[in-house]
């Protein structure tokens, strides 16, 4: 034994493992050592072997040996010797006697303990433990090569079986939130794929599995727009091939569609509605188009592909998270939130922005942070009613007052 399973044993002799799981263990250690060895070499310190053996098992095995005065088991001394002893039975074909395993932890600098009346008071117990270890006719151990082969592809099985169950589990739940984005080619694609897996899953019987009915768990959004099939298409083929486009939209406000030529980079899914967030020629800047508001789309051939820059996501251009609007003037929000409000308890947990801080008053708490998105943050103010009052910016602060005189105006 090197000094690399030595040290591994003693590590391995602290944690609370059944005798298949410690067969598992020990067999993929085997591969770790050797890639252990080939970038550290043979000579590396014990302390740099005892952290690599430790993070091993900490990956590999999950509970440790519980205190002994609260639940009876071997000590790490009679481990070494179990180890010890298992280590000859597995790899030296030896049949032994009590008498022979006194007389083999001698050999190995482990008599302390190691009498032939004193393992006789345990080692019988403990051997039990192992189903591979058996007694021939003579009554001594030996290692059951089949038995304990059969006891390693029952731990595959086992662990097959929790890793496809848990796989079904993922997918339905997947699946259900893919229904809450349908009609589109990403639904589309992300079923066709789902399903296939489930088929393959089908045909695998399975033990432990959750009773769990996933068909219950329901992912709710905003009502959906209607988008042409055809503009769905477009748009996933020109972002598939980093396609020109040529666009008619409608602009919000106006009513007569427009044209634009596009470089399409993202496809965004906010709040129920999906947007385009892409490069306008005509404008010379990125900017998003709503899919709704998308009258007819198609490639322009003759205008080749464009390269798709790197950074290239919507959310390196936004500061707050409050959709997809970005007015592109990051500035600091600050609103008092009323004690005891359902707005603060709904608000709190969250991260609204960059540098957000949070400062207690009397009667309520100021939530700061930065954002450019002007338009969402004044809909949500307005949307808490009384228990909200913006503070910062002092446009913020104005429109909200206008937007409430209007509303008192209408109720009156």
């Amino acid at each position: 034994m090197n000094k690399i399973e030595k040290i591994f044993y003693e590590e391995l002799s602290k944690y609370k493992t059944s005798e298949t799981e410690r067969e598992c263990v020990i067999e993929d250690f085997e591969y770790e050592e050797e890639c252990f060895i080939k970038e550290e070499g043979s000579k590396a310190s014990g302390k740099k072997i005892r952290d690599f053996v430790k993070e091993f098992l900490k990956e590999h095995v999950h509970e440790l040996k519980e205190d002994e005065d609260t639940h009876e088991r071997v000590s790490v001394k009679q481990a070494k010797k179990i180890d010890c002893i298992l280590d000859v039975l597995r790899n030296e074909r030896m049949h032994l006697s009590v008498k022979d395993m006194s007389e083999l932890l001698s050999r190995h600098n482990l008599s302390k303990g190691a009498s032939y009346q004193n393992l006789y008071k345990w080692i019988p117990k403990e051997l039990q433990e192992y189903s591979y270890i058996e007694q021939d006719s003579e009554g001594k151990y030996f290692y059951n090569r089949p038995s304990a082969e059969q006891n390693r592809i029952n731990q595959v099985i086992e662990n097959r079986e929790l890793v496809e169950a848990e796989k079904k589990e993922q997918i339905t739940i997947i699946s259900s939130f893919l229904d809450s984005i349908k009609d589109s080619p990403v639904y589309e694609k992300a079923k066709e794929f789902f399903s296939k897996e489930e088929k393959k899953l089908r045909s695998f019987m399975y033990k432990n599995t959750n009773s769990a009915n996933y068909s219950r768990i329901l992912f709710m959004g905003a009502p959906e727009a209607n988008i042409k099939k055809e503009t769905w298409g477009k748009i996933y083929n020109a972002m598939a091939t980093n396609s020109v486009m040529q666009i008619e939209y409608t602009p919000v406000g106006k009513t007569k569609s427009e044209s634009y030529k596009i470089a399409p980079y993202q496809l965004i899914f906010d709040n129920g509605l999906w947007d385009l967030w892409a490069y306008s020629y005509k404008n010379k800047e990125m900017r998003l188009f709503n899919l709704s508001r998308i009258t007819s789309a198609h490639i322009l051939a003759m205008a080749g592909n464009f390269i798709l820059p790197k950074g290239y996501s919507f959310m390196n251009s936004v500061t707050g998270n409050f959709g997809c609007y970005n007015d592109k003037n990051p500035q600091v929000y600050k609103i008092k939130f009323d004690k005891k409000s359902y707005a603060w308890t709904y608000s709190k947990d969250r991260i609204w922005g960059k540098n957000q801080t949070v400062e207690e008053t009397d009667d309520g708490y100021i939530l700061s942070f930065e954002a450019s998105q002007y338009l969402p943050i004044l809909r949500w103010v307005l949307g808490w009613g009384e228990e909200v009052t913006p503070l910062d910016p002092p446009k913020l602060v104005e429109d909200w007052k206008q937007r409430i005189e209007k509303m008192k105006d209408r109720a009156t």
